[in-house]
């Protein structure tokens, strides 16, 4: 998949806001479609291949939040970038998008070279992610995702981080306090709950044999289950 062919998706109540940015686009990115229905919208990515999908933040009757969650609750399939724009850049809404699993936020109104700069780049990233499908777990340390056969896990921070470090340590044990000083930079985390609650919360994902458990050793990740 080369970044000319990948296809890009807005979503926004007011097209003619946002014409001169997609014609400028198309001159790099020709794949791109925009719908100012909700249900269109959904009705194509149901049925279509997408790479990153933009979303405005204040779209109506639903706005680019309750979207997003829409999404997230779909079979897509593609594994599409989600990126919400805005001129509003408030910590509060920002905060919103990102604990909604947005990827990225943005307000690219008058910066057109440099929203093309940012697709690019974005494209690359899954470009070479696809390129290495052929792995069986596949790390994403930008926005914690961890690809096993194709499918996707997005962890919370901490349990990403955690995950991250008995996957590349598979061999080792660590204790909780090693995990407390490594993960938290702070050993008297070992003596809370807190690592008990992030190991079981991966098991959650991944299975309660993803790790193991040795008393006096500690914890380690079983590659035999992950790979």
């Amino acid at each position: 998949m080369s970044v000319n062919l990948s296809y890009l998706v807005f979503v926004d109540n007011s097209v003619n806001r946002i014409f001169k940015t997609v014609e400028s686009l198309k001159q790099s990115f020709p794949n791109i479609s925009i719908f100012s229905q909700e249900q269109d919208f959904f009705n194509h990515i149901d049925s279509h291949q997408c790479d990153v999908i933009l979303l405005n933040l204040d779209l109506q009757p639903n706005d680019g939040l309750a979207i997003l969650k829409e999404i997230k609750q779909r079979e897509l399939k593609s594994d599409p970038f989600i990126l919400i724009y805005s001129d509003k850049q408030d910590d509060f809404v920002q905060e919103l998008a990102f604990n909604s699993g947005v990827d990225s936020f943005i307000n690219f109104h008058n910066k057109v070279a440099v929203l093309e700069l940012f697709l690019r780049n974005l494209l690359r990233r899954k470009i070479k992610i696809s390129a290495n499908q052929k792995k069986e777990v596949i790390i994403d340390n930008d926005r914690y995702l961890i690809f096993k056969n194709g499918t996707s896990y997005q962890l919370p921070r901490k349990e990403f981080k955690l995950f991250e470090l008995l996957y590349n340590s598979s061999e080792k044990f660590f204790t909780k306090t090693e995990i407390a000083s490594l993960i938290w930079n702070d050993e008297a985390v070992a003596n809370k709950r807190t690592i008990d609650v992030h190991i079981y919360n991966i098991r959650q994902f991944f299975g309660k044999r993803i790790i193991q458990s040795q008393k006096g050793k500690g914890y380690r990740i079983n590659k035999r289950v992950i790979d």
